[in-house]
């Protein structure tokens, strides 16, 4: 099976195959309406050599051996098991894991990633537009961003309050990002006929800006909500955790959740 896959792999990559790190899961086995005859179904991972190469680098460089090196969307996935059961086999969840510099995309059917992207807008682009929209000097803190309320339409289409340039800013990146997401959504279902996206699910430290839930909620037409991976995982903690920190936690608790 592993000859096989590494065989094959080259014929689903965007990039030269040598120029990637491979793997697979098999998921089960189907029947192809085609030929009636039994396939193995396999999820196929791979990312460019340079990538892993550098998170190896890192961990090296800073006297730590690697364990295992896992697809981030994989780990959320596990973070998020319980609330991914609620839906059935024709019902899409999609997992959109705002982080630092990018907003990692996940399309899930019946517990199953099928489609993943990486979207280059994140909590940083974000906080560089609010800093130029309002003169002020570049910065990698996101804190202020992260302190932010959207503001949201009401029944009347309009806001509470006038948006000041940095809140426009702030909208008109995040107006970017849904259209992305939208983009995305929309590839994947024209592949398929009886499929529906039930859930927007908001995960990553981008998650904790105020009411971005309703604003993708309202930009894209779908079920948003924000994903507290502490609250879903009902973890019980010695001492409280603020919002922007417990957001950002998904991935590291999924990981965690691979030897249980």
């Amino acid at each position: 099976m592993q000859d096989y896959m590494n065989q094959e792999a080259g014929l689903y990559l965007p990039f030269p195959r040598e120029e990637a790190d491979v793997d697979y899961q098999k998921l089960g086995i189907i029947v192809d309406p085609n030929d009636d005859l039994e396939k193995v179904q396999v999820a196929l991972v791979a990312t460019r050599k340079e990538v892993t190469d550098s998170y190896i680098e890192v961990f090296t460089q800073a006297g730590l051996a690697i364990d295992v090196l896992e697809v981030s969307n994989f780990a959320l996935i596990r973070t998020v098991k319980d609330i991914l059961q609620q839906y059935g086999p024709q019902e899409a969840t999609v997992i959109a894991d705002l982080e630092f510099d990018s907003t990692e995309l996940a399309i899930v059917v019946d517990g199953v990633p099928q489609f993943n992207r990486t979207i280059p807008i994140g909590t940083y682009q974000m906080q560089s537009s609010l800093n130029e929209a309002m003169n002020l000097p570049p910065t990698r803190d996101t804190s202020e961003l992260l302190g932010m309320t959207v503001p949201v339409l009401d029944t009347m289409g309009v806001t509470g309050n006038e948006p000041n340039p940095g809140t426009n800013a702030l909208l008109k990146v995040l107006a970017e990002l849904g259209d992305e997401l939208r983009r995305s959504i929309d590839f994947y279902l024209n592949q398929f006929e009886d499929l529906e996206v039930a859930q927007l699910l908001l995960t990553g430290s981008g998650a904790a800006i105020g009411q971005i839930d309703d604003f993708f909620m309202q930009r894209l037409s779908l079920p948003a909500s924000k994903v507290d991976p502490i609250e879903t995982l009902a973890l019980e903690i010695e001492q409280e955790i603020p919002p922007e920190q417990r957001s950002s936690l998904g991935v590291v608790l999924g990981l965690g959740l691979r030897e249980v």
